[in-house]
């Protein structure tokens, strides 16, 4: 392809290394991407995953999946997905065929920038739950309905900021994890754009068009009032499209797409196999679901001879193994589909919903929100969840905000014991509320529950 005729490359795609928020070092032998990888695995905030439920408590005879191992094996497969998309997709469409030519401004995609985007994806679906509370999927729900039930604690606050209380979001609190409160990440501008699935803030009422509210990258809200600045700065380099003025909601930085889009592959086929070995659900009704997302990518078709070999698990590990290859190949054909659009913030659907697997993967959905989880010990979690977070933060917002000259003793003795969320002088109550759930969507599941009877009088502290 001769250079003056390479298709024009949408703003979206620049794929520009930014700086970090702290000066590093440079490491011989690591991408910078590679180097944002190492700096979240070694991160405390994603240790504490190893004890957060994904799904279901952890058994005893079996294995089932945390929000660690979630995220490692998210972040494998976005590693796939983002080279398949770098070398299917715009090195073909946005390559330079002559040696050098990128001195005309526009990328050079080949082999190097294809791993690097496959390394870039996989840092993000690493952080993509390290803002996510204890005890699964209602530990977003619990934080939200205590501060539902508290107006009195929001007193003050703008209409914005009291409604990022009332509806608490993982991935607001992620975002925060990642760019502000944790001393051992500082990440790539990069990998915080690919982290971002909702570029918005909580509440946005100056949509430039009506149907900009209905996109998929503003289902939920992605940051914070304190980070929203940060982001916006973020993204605006990248050349994400404005969506509202007045209020902060530009487009996704487009690899936060593919991010997405692992994370979907993985949590629905993951938890099928989860909920396939715990008994939930019976394999015969699972095989045909995912034998029809892997033929609905004929090219690809795999030899399945070996589908009805071996036990259960064995054939469930087949089977999940098949169609999680499958759905990564189909999902790099859709991002091409909608390349042109991706890359200028104007398309705002849903890869997985634009497969030819998609009404298969539509059907497990709906199996595993009738089945998998309203299983009873997913509901007891849920429960537990509401009671332990809900009594904690009661106890926190207490304490943080009891003026000093009237705190009694025992306010007192558990800000001594939780310095954390101490009020710190010249902060407003935003600050303080916001550093209250810091610690409380930091908690692990067994912290938070042994915290809890030890705050609550019901178990009693053991020396070491």
């Amino acid at each position: 392809m001769d250079s003056d005729e390479a298709p024009t490359t949408p703003s979206g795609f620049a794929y520009l290394v930014m700086p970090r928020f702290a000066d590093a070092r440079a490491t011989r032998g690591r991408s910078e991407f590679e180097r944002d990888q190492d700096r979240i695995i070694f991160s405390t905030a994603f240790r504490r995953l190893n004890d957060k439920t994904q799904v279901f408590p952890v058994p005893e005879s079996y294995f089932v999946h945390n929000r660690m191992t979630h995220s490692l094996e998210t972040s494998a497969v976005g590693r796939s997905l983002g080279s398949i998309v770098g070398e299917r997709v715009l090195e073909p469409r946005y390559g330079v065929a002559a040696p050098g030519s990128g001195e005309s401004g526009r990328p050079q995609w080949g082999s190097e920038e294809s791993r690097l985007l496959g390394d870039l994806v996989r840092a993000a679906c690493l952080a993509h739950d390290i803002g996510n509370p204890p005890f699964g999927h209602s530990g977003e729900d619990a934080m939200s309905a205590f501060f539902r039930g508290r107006a009195d604690l929001l007193s003050g606050l703008s209409r914005s900021e009291a409604e990022e209380f009332r509806r608490f979001e993982g991935n607001a609190q992620g975002l925060r994890v990642i760019s502000r409160i944790s001393p051992d990440l500082r990440l790539t501008a990069n990998t915080i754009a690919a982290f971002t699935k909702y570029p918005r803030q909580a509440l946005v009422e100056g949509w430039i068009e009506p149907e900009y509210e209905a996109r998929r990258d503003m289902k939920k809200y992605g940051a914070f009032a304190s980070e929203a600045a940060t982001l916006e700065g973020i993204l605006t380099k990248f050349g994400s499209r404005r969506l509202a003025s007045p209020g902060f909601a530009l487009s996704r930085f487009p690899f936060a797409w593919l991010v997405e889009a692992a994370d979907d592959i993985c949590y629905l086929i993951i938890d099928l196999e989860d909920a396939v070995r715990l008994r939930i659900v019976r394999l015969s009704e699972v095989e045909p679901l995912l034998e029809a997302i892997v033929r609905a990518d004929p090219e690809g078709l795999p030899d399945l001879k070996r589908a009805s070999q071996g036990d259960e698990s064995q054939r469930m590990a087949f089977w999940r193994a098949k169609a999680i290859n499958s759905l990564v190949f189909q999902c790099a054909e859709a991002f091409g589909k909608h390349v042109d659009g991706i890359g200028e913030g104007s398309w705002g659907g849903s890869l997985v919903q634009e497969i030819p697997g998609a009404a298969a993967l539509e059907a497990v959905r709906r199996l595993s929100e009738e089945r998998i989880y309203r299983d009873r010990p997913v509901l007891e979690i849920e429960a537990a969840g509401f009671e332990v977070l809900g009594g904690l933060l009661d106890i926190f917002t207490s304490v943080a905000l009891e003026p000093p000259a009237s705190r009694g003793v025992r306010a007192s003795t558990i800000l001594e014991i939780l310095p954390a969320i101490a009020p710190r002088e010249g902060e407003d109550r935003y600050q303080t509320l916001r550093r209250v759930t810091d610690y409380a969507a930091g908690m692990t599941d067994s912290y938070a529950l042994s915290l809890y009877r030890k705050l609550k009088g019901v178990a009693l502290p053991r020396m070491y």
